[in-house]
């Protein structure tokens, strides 16, 4: 995993672990696909124990992507709601962030990218988060990405989450 920014990941790259999972799941779909495969061809049962820290964004265009989806980890930890929300509509998440170079990469590389990163959120027990987005298509050309996010803990420690309904989530 990339340190230095979103980069192209290869089988032979792949580990055992969840982002590993993910990506090879996007391979065995993008060969039966001959590309980046249909979005309708995924299916959530086979990777069932990773949907809570799933995000799916679509491209709208130029330089502009939108939260379809969080899971609902990625809703706890972030504590906030990006769900239904523009990347250009929430500070630092569009142009210049570097979980927005990810998208643009594997919309642009047509495979899967990865990184890893300092995290610079809210939690004061995460040191960093390593991510994999694999791109999907609804029409021709690729638009939609399946991300895996992996938040790196500080060890012995075990996170304080917000329930949702402190949130204002339900």
């Amino acid at each position: 995993m990339s340190e230095e920014g979103p980069a192209p990941v290869r089988p032979g790259d792949l580990g055992d672990d969840d982002l590993g999972q993910l990506a090879r799941y996007w391979f065995e779909l993008a060969t039966e696909a001959g590309g980046v495969p249909p979005r309708s061809a995924f299916d959530p049962a086979r990777v069932e124990r990773l949907l809570p820290r799933l995000i799916v964004v679509e491209h709208l265009g130029g330089q502009d992507f939108r939260y379809r989806l969080l899971g609902t980890e990625v809703d706890r930890f972030t504590k906030a709601r990006y769900t239904g929300k523009r990347t250009s509509e929430i500070e630092g998440h569009g142009p210049g962030n570097r979980i927005h170079a990810l998208y643009v990469a594997t919309l642009a590389f047509e495979c899967p990218i990865g990184m890893a990163l300092p995290y610079v959120g809210r939690s004061s027990v995460c040191t960093s988060v390593r991510q994999i987005a694999v791109p999907f298509r609804t029409a021709e050309e690729p638009d939609q990405i399946v991300s895996l996010i992996e938040f790196v803990m500080k060890p012995n420690v075990i996170p304080r989450l917000l329930a949702a309904s402190d949130r204002r989530l339900i």
